[in-house]
C-alpha cells in the first residue's frame, strides 16, 4: 500500500515538476507560450496541473501585452514629450540673443532654458529606466572626463549671481564602458544637485583613475537624514525651501545600480557634500 500510494504521488507531482522547469527556462521578455499548449503537457498531465498551465499560458500572454504597450508608451513618450522641450529650448535662446531686454527679463528667459534642459534630462532618466535591464543605448567605450567637462559648463549658468565657483579637477583620465547616456543623466543631477543648493564657496568635480566625486560647501544634510537622501521624494528639512522634486538622488542611484557602478554621499549640514561615483575598476583608465 505504501508503495503504490508513493508511486501515485509520484506521478502527481511530476507533471508539476516538468511545467515548473519549462517555466524556469523562459526567456522573460519572449517566454515561448507553445509550451504550455494542450497538445505539448505530460500524458499523465490532468486535472489541476492543465488549470496550472492555462492560467500561467494566460499570464504570460497578459504580461507580453503589457510589456508591449510598455514599448510602445516610451517611445512615442520621447518623441512626444521632447519635442516641445526643444521648441521652448531655441525659442529661450533666440530671445536671449536678441539683446535689449531687461535684466528682469533676461533672469526670467534664463530660467525657463534652466528648467527646460532640467525637465529634458528627467524625461531621459524616466526612459532609460522605463526600459528595465535593456536600455536600448549603445554601449561603447568613452572618456568620461570630456561629458564631465560638459555637464560642467551647461551647470553655470545656474550659477549667475552667486559667489560660488564651479571647477573640474582631472586627476586622471577614466574610460568607461557604458551608454554615455546614463553618465551624461547621472552627472547633470549631481552636479545641477550641487548647484541647486549652494549658496557660496564653491563646487569641484573631481576626476580620478576609478572614481569621480561632486564636492560642495552647500548647506549639506542632517545626520539624521542621509539615511534617506536616496528615498524617492524624500526633501531635506535643510534645504531652505529651495524648488526640487526629491527624485534626482534616486534617479542617479538607480541609474548607478543598473550599471554596477556604485554611490555614497558623505555630508555635513552647513558645511558641504560630496557624492561619490565608483567605477569597476577593469573600467577605469589611468592618465
Amino acid at each position: 500500500i505504501v508503495w503504490m500510494t508513493y508511486r501515485a504521488s509520484k506521478r502527481a507531482v511530476s507533471p508539476v515538476i516538468w511545467l515548473a522547469n519549462h517555466v524556469r527556462a523562459w526567456d522573460p521578455k519572449h517566454p515561448d507560450l507553445r509550451d504550455l499548449s494542450p497538445d505539448r503537457l505530460p500524458p499523465d498531465a490532468e486535472g489541476e496541473v492543465e488549470v496550472l498551465a492555462s492560467a500561467m499560458r494566460s499570464f504570460a500572454e497578459r504580461n507580453q501585452a503589457f510589456m508591449a504597450r510598455e514599448r510602445n508608451f516610451t517611445r512615442d513618450a520621447s518623441h512626444e514629450l521632447r519635442s516641445p522641450l526643444t521648441v521652448i529650448k531655441i525659442a529661450s535662446d533666440v530671445l536671449l540673443a536678441e539683446g535689449g531686454l531687461t535684466p528682469f527679463a533676461v533672469k526670467n528667459i534664463e530660467r525657463i532654458r534652466h528648467s527646460a534642459r532640467g525637465m529634458e534630462a528627467l524625461i531621459e532618466s524616466f526612459l532609460i529606466l522605463a526600459r528595465e535591464s535593456d536600455t536600448g543605448l549603445p554601449i561603447e567605450d568613452f572618456l568620461a572626463n570630456e561629458i564631465v567637462l560638459e555637464e560642467v559648463d551647461n551647470a553655470r549658468p545656474m550659477l549667475v549671481g552667486k559667489p560660488v565657483n564651479l571647477r573640474c579637477e582631472q586627476r586622471a583620465q577614466l574610460s568607461l564602458h557604458a551608454p554615455p547616456r546614463v553618465l551624461i543623466v547621472v552627472m547633470g543631477n549631481l552636479i545641477r544637485n550641487a548647484c541647486q543648493y549652494t549658496e557660496r564657496g564653491e563646487i569641484v568635480i573631481v576626476i580620478e583613475q576609478d572614481r569621480i566625486e561632486v564636492r560642495d560647501t552647500g548647506v549639506g544634510v542632517h545626520p539624521n537624514e542621509i539615511r534617506h537622501v536616496f528615498e524617492p521624494f524624500f526633501r531635506s528639512e535643510t534645504t531652505g525651501g529651495r524648488s526640487g522634486h526629491g527624485i534626482g538622488l534616486t534617479i542617479v542611484k538607480r541609474l548607478v545600480d543598473r550599471f554596477g557602478w556604485r554611490i555614497t554621499l558623505d555630508s555635513r549640514q552647513d558645511i558641504g557634500t560630496t557624492v561619490t561615483i565608483a567605477f569597476p575598476v577593469q573600467h577605469a583608465l589611468a592618465a
